[in-house]
């Protein structure tokens, strides 16, 4: 902070101030002067830390805030969401910082701080707000994407790569986040040799272009460090090795499998795929085989649709590139329905995979072939709440409402929203909906509060209940 800036030096003033009544204990006073220092200097990551690291304190770190909490943030919460829609920035950010008053442990403020700072170009505070929001939600998948691409904007790419990592390994079939790890392995390596910092005709080459130079520097650099060649000497490289075990005992299966995996994981699918077909016709009834390869045949057509949806994204009046989309999306659908719907017939026990089929009808509003599949895997007491909301939704889609409200109820006795957020949610809402249409109005409110009450922006919720009860934010209320 400069010496010349006023503003910074009478930050710099509260901050010391703010320090000494921590020494004392003095929570309130101390609160109150980083405050100052923030509004100040709402830029400064040190400032915002140490004042929420203070309203922690004044609740004795007790992990939840103010008593009912959930109740006083939600005029701040009708805030934030006002400023998000009007992209009023600045009052998101001290929106959400009020709130830390009220309950400094809560996700969504940290997120909203975040997002505003992403906006604002305070790219420190926003990786600081967004890692705040993934350590008390740590499976937050919109919340983890937005803080590697925070982290990859700053050229923290390792940090950046194990969000996307923490994505992947909680949704396994997330297109985007194995998009992302892909690219940012190669934009670390750019960035490492110094290619990152051209000047700028590098910014307005074509986006075939750019990809071309990465496949061209990733060949130049094996062929620098000797890299995997026919000729590498034992030991020197893994694939090469492979492909020499393959070439030395053709008839040994567990070397095609490893060099597959090696492929695999290093994002090279259609090698693996071609490994594989090559070992299939060594064997070709091996059902690990043939799983594996369908597996990484999946992969690869979700990286093509995840890589076309971004395009289509980036350049949304190309009417190919959304047409592209549909079909390869259709085609997904359809060859995954083709695989897991086998494997249920080879395996009728394995009740995971029933509701893995049965998620893939109920997608394709395939109702009457998604039921007896979610039917069977309620049996599994691991599955039963998520098989439970699967069944009821259909039953409702396929105009059985009374027998989909059951099986919402039913689910509800046992779901929680820490152990099960999306089904605990959706049975609430689903409910919530088949009540306001049955004018039980009560009722329907009910289910749309205990929603609103872990999560105020899922789906339409907040405008139903709105519409509902009538909004009214007491805006007429003087402030005491």
């Amino acid at each position: 902070m400069s010496a010349s800036d006023p503003l910074a030096g009478a930050a710099q003033e509260w901050y010391k101030k703010g320090t000494d009544a921590m020494s004392r204990q003095n929570w309130d006073f101390a609160v109150e002067c980083f405050s100052n220092a923030v509004k100040m200097k709402p830029d400064v990551v040190l400032f915002r830390q140490t004042r929420h690291g203070c309203c922690r304190k004044l609740f004795g770190d007790n992990g939840t805030g103010a008593r009912m909490a959930g109740v006083k943030l939600m005029g701040t919460r009708g805030k934030c969401k006002k400023a998000r829609m009007s992209k009023d920035w600045k009052s998101l950010d001290t929106a959400a910082e009020e709130g830390m008053l009220v309950n400094p442990w809560d996700g969504q403020l940290f997120a909203d701080i975040a997002m505003a700072s992403v906006e604002l170009d305070r790219g420190e505070i926003a990786s600081y707000a967004y890692e705040r929001a993934c350590e008390i939600d740590k499976e937050n998948i919109p919340w983890l994407l937005a803080w590697g691409y925070v982290l990859r904007e700053r050229g923290d790419y390792a940090r950046a790569r194990r969000c996307f990592e923490r994505v992947y390994k909680i949704d396994k079939v997330h297109a985007e986040a194995r998009t992302m790890m892909g690219k940012i392995d190669a934009e670390s390596t750019i960035d490492r040799s110094g290619l990152g910092k051209a000047d700028s005709t590098r910014d307005v080459r074509s986006e075939d272009s750019k990809k071309a130079e990465v496949d061209a520097y990733e060949a130049d650099r094996i062929a620098r460090k000797g890299g995997p060649k026919e000729s590498a000497a034992p030991g020197e490289s893994v694939e090469a090795d492979l492909k020499a075990s393959i070439r030395k005992t053709p008839e040994a299966l567990g070397s095609y499998q490893k060099l597959a995996d090696l492929f695999r994981e290093s994002r090279r699918f259609q090698e693996a795929i071609d490994v594989l077909g090559k070992a299939l016709e060594l064997q070709p009834g091996s059902v690990g085989l043939i799983e594996m390869k369908e597996d990484i045949e999946l992969e690869l057509m979700r990286e093509q649709f995840a890589e076309t949806t971004e395009r289509s994204r980036k350049f949304p009046d190309r009417e190919p590139l959304k047409v592209k989309c549909a079909k390869l999306k259709a085609e997904m659908a359809a060859r995954e329905i083709t695989i897991f719907a086998i494997r249920v017939e080879n395996n009728p026990n394995n009740m995971k995979m029933k509701v893995e089929l049965a998620e893939r009808y109920r997608k394709g509003k395939q109702f009457s072939l998604a039921i007896p599949l979610f039917q069977q895997s309620v049996a599994d007491s691991r599955l039963k709440e998520d098989a439970l909301v699967g069944l009821g939704e259909c039953f409702m889609r396929s105009g059985k409402v009374d027998l989909g409200r059951r099986q919402f109820e039913k689910a509800l006795e046992t779901l929680s929203h820490d152990t099960k957020p999306d089904s605990f949610k959706n049975a609430h809402y689903f409910l919530g909906r088949l009540y306001e249409k049955a004018e039980k109005i009560d009722k329907a409110e009910h289910h749309y509060n205990e929603i609103l009450s872990q999560d105020y922006e899922f789906r339409d919720v907040l405008k139903r209940l709105e519409e509902l009860q009538g909004a009214d934010e007491f805006e007429d209320f003087d402030d005491e």
